[in-house]
């Protein structure tokens, strides 16, 4: 096999379609057929699953493809660091992140940097949270994210860079009992209409905890993406939530601070990280990514933001 029917054979499972697969990588659909049916005599199993009307991966296909993708990338990887000796940095750069705008960090600041100082990088940016940017790292799929995990949250072999740390706070509503109390205890909350991030992001994860070191239960009414629609809702009296300061602030108007009420658990806290395998990437697109990051985005350790 040659790494030209690998990409083939990546193609047509991106697509789930043989004609598209073969517009794609500009080959016949004739000689895609049959470079894949080459490709499964070398191989010795059957890749796809086709008919007329559908085509699927096999379970070998699953395990050649996830292969190949692993393969292309680091070839790729090998061209672009080769061609950085004697020119600019090249290749390419998949980044995952939280809501760009759901942190007093400016992410889109160093995304403008980065693309401006390193032009002939593809850049991709991914919108990814939680434990999903762990696996992808440790994948390749991704070559740096920014997490909103602790670093015992994430699985072995990914190196972390602590940005920001930030107290959670509750969001109540302008006529809630708790308004203006200054301090609660998440077992307060417990029979409230809790509005929650979604599951496998890292807020959930911080919220979960949280509530799990309380020995509280809530009652979820609703699972949304953004932290900052949560407390939108909770501040009209839709229910009450959880979010990191900096998302509160950044919604509540100063005439309803009281709406914003500290917890009584010094751990409630909402890191900001930048994630990667480890040790540091080997291309040079994430090397570079990553030198920017650390020196832009500096400040790591507590956060009062009270």
């Amino acid at each position: 096999m040659d790494l030209r029917q690998m990409e083939y054979a990546v193609a047509i499972a991106d697509e789930l379609n043989f004609t598209r697969a073969a517009a794609r990588c500009r080959i016949g659909q004739s000689g895609l057929s049959h470079q894949i049916s080459q490709l499964e005599r070398e191989v010795g199993a059957l890749l796809f699953e086709r008919t007329s009307r559908s085509v699927r991966l096999t379970p070998a296909g699953q395990t050649f493809v996830a292969c190949a993708r692993r393969v292309i990338t680091a070839v790729q990887e090998m061209h672009a660091e080769i061609a950085s000796f004697d020119g600019p940095v090249r290749g390419r750069l998949r980044f995952g992140a939280v809501t760009l705008t759901a942190s007093n960090l400016d992410q889109l600041g160093l995304l403008r940097e980065y693309q401006e100082s390193f032009p002939a990088v593809e850049f991709t940016l991914f919108d990814v949270d939680g434990a999903e940017a762990g696996t992808q790292l440790l994948t390749g799929d991704l070559d740096v994210a920014l997490v909103a995990l602790h670093e015992h949250q994430l699985p072995p072999g990914i190196a972390y860079h602590l940005l920001r740390l930030v107290p959670l706070v509750a969001v109540v509503g302008r006529r809630h009992r708790l308004r203006g109390t200054g301090t609660a205890h998440l077992g307060q909350l417990a029979d409230e209409r809790f509005l929650e991030c979604f599951p496998d992001t890292g807020l959930r994860t911080q919220v979960d905890a949280a509530f799990k070191r309380a020995r509280a239960r809530r009652r979820s009414v609703c699972a949304l993406r953004s932290a900052g629609d949560l407390a939108s809702l909770a501040l009209e009296g839709i229910g009450v939530t959880v979010v990191p300061r900096p998302v509160a602030d950044a919604v509540v108007p100063a005439d309803h601070a009281d709406c914003v009420v500290r917890l009584e658990d010094p751990q409630a806290l909402a890191p900001l990280a930048l994630a990667h395998r480890d040790p540091a990437p080997a291309s040079p697109a994430a090397q570079a990514f990553l030198r920017l990051a650390l020196a832009r985005l500096p400040g790591s350790g507590p956060q009062a933001s009270e």
